[in-house]
């Protein structure tokens, strides 16, 4: 990652760490919280007590992204008017609090509803950090600093994934749940004390003051929300990240289907399943970490040729896997040759997922960047929820439609990010020739 600051005394490093710290902790905590019910979707499906099938499990996941998209813009709003600590904290305490009423719900209505809820609660974190991130670091930094905080999301899939997803061999669904719920409450009042929206040190305010006059001429600053929204929605690089965002928001939520891919067309046990799932977030665990040092040292259309690279290894891998039923392989090396894909396209997927998108927003928002990060994420969310209304039903019908309609969403997204981050290098150029 960059460093933190140019010439940093210690105290100064510790309070900037230990920032990142409280941020990483508390995110990987609200994606454990998120990935807690499509691990034991498997079991809930083969729970006799209920009649859930993948077209249910699809409807569930559907309604979780429309709460997703709703608590974008509430999360985005309350990051802008009260702040990044307080958003952050509450939105952990209210998502902790559904998962467990999703745990003791009994029909699909109630899951649905609970599952709604938690999204929209668990979408407050990334505005979130946003604002604070805004608040302790320069420029220059963000791409390694949203580097590091996105592998916190990983970890938290990785805990829920492998860690969690293997106590489904000797624990009940409802009560894994349970247990999530109980730990992200825990974290909350940890969080409440430890985590700091601005910097305390004269040093560090006194970078946070420059900071603030440095950010005070972006054209954005002196604009309501209105007019902001008008320059957001009339920027052609706005809709090509959010176009390119949509169909990374499907690809990325193929780990949703994963274990269930993994369980019915290779028949693993569903702890297994689990398991062998965590090879996705694995492997965007590396990745993304990587993915946000090297962006910060590339200029824009560099990143569009690295960038573009990784998704078209994304999109062999999704068209290796519709290859995978007639290449007459044992069930071992389909399973093998599974995990490595899913390592693969986690290393591929996760940077063009988190940078592009996180840096874009801080940079064009100016003041509103709260706001901006959200929208971005809500309009990409409600693509997939149209997604996710009908994959349900696409996988029930045939997993190789299912990948089929995969890979033509992976290669819509590869062409648009590439044109964005091309545009980027222009639209770049005219902000730094445009200042007095």
């Amino acid at each position: 990652m960059t460093e933190l600051s140019s010439g940093p005394v210690h105290g100064e490093v510790s309070e900037r760490w230990a920032t990142i710290a409280s941020m990483y902790l508390g995110y990987a905590t609200f994606m454990v919280l998120r990935m807690i019910p499509t691990v034991t979707g498997a079991s809930m499906r083969d729970d006799p007590t209920l009649d859930i099938d993948l077209s249910d499990l699809g409807l569930i996941f559907a309604m979780g992204t429309a709460g997703a998209v709703v608590g974008k813009f509430v999360g985005g709003l309350a990051a802008d008017w009260v702040g990044g600590k307080w958003t952050f904290t509450v939105g952990l305490l209210l998502t902790s609090v559904f998962i467990g009423l999703f745990a003791l719900s009994d029909e699909l209505g109630m899951f649905q509803a609970m599952f709604f809820l938690a999204l929209l609660a668990k979408s407050f974190g990334w505005p979130a950090m946003a604002k604070i991130i805004t608040n302790w670091f320069s420029p220059q930094q963000y791409g390694g600093v949203w580097g590091v905080l996105a592998t916190s999301s990983r970890v938290g899939t990785l805990v829920a994934t492998m860690a969690l997803g293997a106590l489904l061999a000797v624990m009940p669904w409802r009560y894994l749940l349970m247990v999530a719920a109980g730990g992200g409450i825990l974290a909350v009042v940890y969080f409440a004390f430890t985590l700091r929206e601005h910097p305390s040190s004269d040093s560090l305010a006194r970078d946070n003051d420059n900071q603030d006059s440095l950010l005070a001429s972006h054209p954005l600053n002196n604009l309501w929300l209105p007019a902001a929204l008008w320059v957001f929605f009339t920027s052609r690089q706005f809709w090509l990240i959010t176009g390119s965002l949509m169909g990374l928001t499907i690809l990325w939520d193929f780990l949703l289907f994963v274990p269930l891919y993994l369980k019915d067309t290779l028949s693993l046990t569903v702890a297994q399943a689990s398991m062998a799932a965590s090879a996705f977030p694995l492997g965007s665990l590396v990745s993304v970490l990587a993915g946000g040092y090297v962006f910060d040292r590339l200029s824009r259309r560099q990143a569009a040729r690295v960038f573009g690279l990784l998704l078209t290894l994304a999109t062999s891998c999704i068209g290796t896997f519709l290859a995978m039923p007639h290449m007459g392989l044992a069930p071992a090396s389909l399973t093998g040759l599974s995990v490595a894909l899913l390592f693969l396209f986690g290393v591929c997927v996760a940077p063009c997922y988190y940078i592009p998108m996180s840096v874009f927003a801080i940079e064009f928002g100016g003041r509103h960047s709260g706001f901006l990060i959200a929208l971005l994420d809500a309009i990409a969310f409600g693509g997939n929820f149209l997604f996710q209304l009908v994959a349900g039903k696409i996988a029930e019908h045939s997993w190789q439609h299912f990948m089929a309609v995969l890979m033509a969403v992976s290669v819509a997204s590869l062409v648009m990010m590439f044109w964005f981050l091309w545009g980027e290098a222009g639209r770049r150029q005219e902000s730094v020739s445009s200042r007095p």
